[in-house]
């Protein structure tokens, strides 16, 4: 990964793209768990590799590129997310109306037993759905968690903790046919 962080630096564009497809996996499960929309999705990622590609000199470690453009990722999300807030919110406001939420109690009662793992994440916090899917799904150690998410690794101990238990609520009563593993 080095060899093709040092060939990017010196303008080789098809180097950086191998670095991409590395790890472009992880970069969709990482937005997916952020954002619901693909459009939001795609956007999340194609700004991850524009602004990480103007920005590969400044990486002072390369050992951390991974973790480096997660974070991009992650701050990308966030403020496509909070674009989104802002617009549901003018929605709702020229709406008046709280169809959508109506439709999706609705929706969640009547599917109640097609119920995965990942509209389990979505009814979390943004933030406790980030950890479970980088935990969970992308298989890294809290400490890497922490690293990405420059925060303490008891805390993010903690919110895997604690989100598993808000997970297990939501199992026991909504008879969900699969269980969350402890």
């Amino acid at each position: 990964m080095k060899d093709l962080i040092l060939r990017s630096l010196k303008g080789d564009s098809e180097a950086y793209t191998c670095l991409i497809e590395q790890i472009q996996d992880e970069l969709y499960r990482i937005a997916l768990s952020q954002l619901d929309n693909i459009d939001d999705i795609n956007d999340a990622i194609q700004e991850t590799i524009i602004h990480s590609y103007n920005k590969l000199y400044t990486l002072k470690n390369y050992d951390y590129f991974k973790t480096w453009i997660i974070r991009i990722l992650i701050n990308e999300c966030h403020t496509i997310y909070r674009k989104n807030i802002k617009q549901k919110k003018l929605l709702n406001k020229i709406e008046n109306s709280n169809n959508n939420y109506i439709n999706f109690q609705n929706d969640f009662a009547n599917r109640e037993n097609d119920i995965d793992f990942n509209l389990l994440l979505k009814s979390l916090k943004p933030d406790d759905r980030l950890i479970l899917t980088l935990y969970y799904k992308n298989n890294y150690s809290t400490t890497e968690i922490a690293n990405i998410l420059n925060k303490n690794v008891n805390t993010i101990k903690s919110k895997i903790v604690r989100a598993k238990s808000k997970l297990k609520q939501l199992y026991d009563e909504g008879g969900i046919n699969y269980e969350i593993n402890k």
